[in-house]
């Protein structure tokens, strides 16, 4: 009964160990797919990569946690719901925390002005008008901007990470469900 004890402990900091080890190359990606993202704003290409970067988290994730089901051991449900949240979890951390840098040392207003310079473009006002009857669209715009722009990183950080961890815990439901072991 305490060698099985043992295994058990043992497994779970072994779990842990490979979750955040996989954790950083999804975690990276993320990265990729926030850095592209941020850079696509005034070029579509280089956001539509972001966004491909994005959506490979998913299948690199589960390939990643089917890996471990075979190299390491058997992968019950349980098992595998923590390696996979445990995974997106990690990667949540870097991401959040390369977001924050982005915005503390590298935007200086970037985005803010681009978002600025599309809201006044007349084919996006009357799109706004149309959306927003009866509303002064420009007012709400530059307040929206204003705030935006007013917001310390540390708490766009914050806003980020929370997001960041609900994803983390969408993406480890179906990844758990396609790495488990078979038959559990």
């Amino acid at each position: 009964m305490a060698e099985n004890n043992e295994n058990e402990k043992w497994s779970g900091t072994q779990t842990r160990a490979y979750a955040g080890y996989y954790g950083l190359w999804v975690g990276l990606l993320w990265i990729l797919s926030f850095g592209l993202t941020m850079a696509g704003l005034t070029r579509p290409l280089l956001s539509n990569l972001g966004l491909i970067a994005g959506l490979c988290s998913l299948p690199v994730g589960v390939n990643l946690v089917r890996g471990f089901r075979d190299t390491v051991g058997p992968l019950p449900l349980r098992r595998a719901w923590h390696l996979s949240w445990m995974m997106y979890l990690a990667a949540a951390l870097l991401c959040t925390a390369a977001q924050y840098i982005y915005f503390a040392y590298i935007d200086g207003g970037r985005l803010v002005r681009v978002y600025s310079e599309m809201l006044s473009q007349p084919e996006i006002q009357d799109m706004l008008a149309k959306l927003m009857k009866g509303q002064d669209v420009e007012q709400i715009a530059n307040e929206a901007l204003a705030t935006f722009g007013s917001t310390p990183p540390s708490l766009l950080a914050m806003q980020f990470l929370f997001w960041n961890v609900l994803l983390a815990t969408l993406l480890a439901i179906p990844t758990m469900l396609m790495a488990k072991k078979k038959g559990n």
